[in-house]
This record gives C-alpha cells, structure tokens and sequence, in this order.
C-alpha cells in the first residue's frame, strides 16, 4: 500500500484530502507544518501546500515524489509535479498513482 504524507497549514482542506486519499485506498498520515511532517520518515509520496520554510521540507523527502498543490504560480521548485488549487480530486489520484 502507498503511503503518502500530506501537509497543509488549513486544517479544513487536510481533512478532507486525507478522507478523499483515504477512501481511494491510501494509507495518509497528515501534519500541519513542517515540523510534524519532519516526524515522518517512512512514506511514499509527498503532498503539500506551499507553507513556511517548505523548503526543508522537501530536502528530508529525498528522492521520493514530491506533489506541490498552491494556488500560486510557481517555477523552479524541485518536485515531481505542481497542482493548481483547486485542484480536481481526478487529477490528484491520476498523478499519485502516475508517481507513486
């Protein structure tokens, strides 16, 4: 089973992509900042918002996939994919399952 690790700051949006993930048959472990995802270590794919100090955050992901969803535009950032929010639930699955 796929593990994914899924940060965000809205606690609203945390909960309702981890039920969806959930129920698409992931295991999800959720942290609302960067210091409760750094407590994971064992996941597969991880999927965050743009929060403060992000970037450590995806330096202690490695080589694993990294999915940014933001309502921003962004460029250059070292990961896997950038999803625009809001980002449909058919688009996530599709490039979690493309990456994971």
């Amino acid at each position: 089973m796929t593990t994914l690790l899924l940060v965000d700051d809205d606690a609203d949006q945390l909960a309702m992509r981890a039920l969806v993930l959930e129920r698409a048959g992931y295991k999800v472990l959720t942290a609302a900042d960067v210091a409760g995802a750094l407590a994971y270590c064992e996941f597969d794919v991880l999927i965050m918002d743009l929060i403060e100090d992000y970037l450590s955050l995806i330096a202690s992901a490695g080589s694993r996939p990294i999915i940014v969803l933001t309502g921003s535009t962004v460029t250059g950032l070292p990961v896997a994919r950038v999803l625009r929010k809001p980002c449909p639930t058919r688009a996530l699955l599709a490039t979690i399952a493309e990456l994971g």
